[in-house]
């Protein structure tokens, strides 16, 4: 039997609505769990049941609740790709940036607020911590939730595509692997037909309704004061009203995409034909891939949002959705409009943004691309 049934939360602890969920991985897993594209580490191994199955409580066994869930999350991310890959014909398998050996997963890597990925640890790894720093608090574990989970391996993914935006000096490009990882998050919500129904239900078919669904990390987010999430893909935000700092930036772009989303969406209501979970999930893959088919055909460094547009323009089949696409960058002032960006290179900050922009390996040689980008300018 090579396919396993799991528990796993559909979302974050705090959102309650919709709690957690029996889903069907339809690939061979191992005691651990483990697979050819991940290893789950530091936890107690998780074994299976006589019919194969991962089926642990989350109060009974934690820990081994949380190996299966974040092992289940990033492999539906992977299996997400990897599928948009071959809907466009692409021969090029999607693997890590160092060999075919599998990424590392520590669901519980230690005390501090925070996740990251690390290419020179061929990991993902999450923490946890206790709220106002608080040991009376129970901890917030950042592998529970499933836009954390889902946000760090966007970063390994786009790791995979396009290694050298890790090189590059130009803040968009920052913003682009901050904004790929947070609609990674909304895109592998899409992928599933029950998360579509949920959105459906809790928004009554409104994307712009104030919803679970464009509110990233709300756990973590409610730790922090803010009542909407770690962030929020639904906003209005332009170039012009942003700063450089990396994580700033990625919400025009990320922004940008969700009204693209919202908008397809509205277009291709028709009850008529079909349910709009199903309407909500056929959008949800399209937009997925294209954006994800642009980035492959974009810049290899110093990408920026007008590149990503325009090749999502020109991906783009349909002239009226080209017209949606044009329409929403040009409001975000990523085209048609004076271009805000730096054009040279400057030093970035990535201070708001999630530990994997913040590590050294990464710091380290984009301060050396600007460096070298600088004295060509000297």
């Amino acid at each position: 039997m090579s396919g396993s049934k799991v528990f796993i939360r559909k979302q974050d602890p705090s959102v309650t609505s919709i709690g957690i969920k029996t889903s069907y991985i339809p690939f061979e897993i191992q005691s651990g769990p483990k697979d050819q594209d991940i290893i789950i580490r530091d936890l107690p191994e998780a074994y299976p049941d006589q019919d194969n199955n991962f089926l642990f409580d989350p109060q009974q066994n934690p820990k081994e609740f949380d190996a299966v869930h974040t092992f289940t999350i990033v492999k539906q991310v992977i299996t997400m790709y990897r599928r948009a890959l071959r809907r466009y014909g692409r021969t090029k398998e999607l693997n890590w940036q160092w060999t075919n050996e599998p990424i590392n997963v520590y669901p519980q890597a230690g005390v501090q607020p925070n996740a990251y990925y690390s290419r020179s640890e061929r990991a993902l790894k999450f923490f946890y911590f206790h709220p106002d720093n608080l040991d009376s608090q129970p901890p917030i574990y950042t592998c529970r939730s499933f836009d954390i989970v889902s946000h760090e391996v966007g970063h390994a993914i786009l790791d995979s595509f396009k290694p050298n935006f890790f090189h590059s000096w130009h803040p968009q490009t920052g913003g682009i692997h901050e904004s790929f990882a947070d609609l990674t998050a909304i895109f592998t919500m899409l992928d599933q037909m029950d998360m579509c129904e949920a959105i459906i239900a809790e928004s009554k078919a409104n994307l712009h309704a104030k919803t679970f669904f464009p509110a990233l990390a709300e756990e973590f987010g409610e730790a922090l004061g803010r009542p909407f999430g770690l962030r929020n893909a639904d906003n209005d935000l332009k170039l012009s009203e942003v700063s450089h700092e990396v994580h700033d930036i990625s919400r025009v772009f990320t922004g940008a995409v969700y009204d693209i989303l919202a908008d397809l969406f509205d277009s291709h209501k028709d009850p008529e034909k079909y349910d709009h979970a199903e309407s909500l999930y056929r959008i949800g893959r399209h937009v997925a891939d294209l954006v994800t088919i642009s980035i492959l055909d974009g810049p290899e460094a110093n990408a920026t949002y007008q590149d990503i547009a325009n090749k999502m323009i020109e991906t783009e089949q349909k002239q009226e959705w080209k017209d949606v696409i044009r329409n929403q960058f040009e409001k975000r002032e990523i085209l048609g409009a004076p271009q805000f960006a730096a054009v040279h290179p400057q030093s970035l900050d990535w201070n708001r943004c999630c530990a994997t922009m913040r590590r050294q390996e990464y710091t380290d040689q984009i301060a050396l691309a600007i460096d070298n980008e600088q004295s060509v300018h000297v």
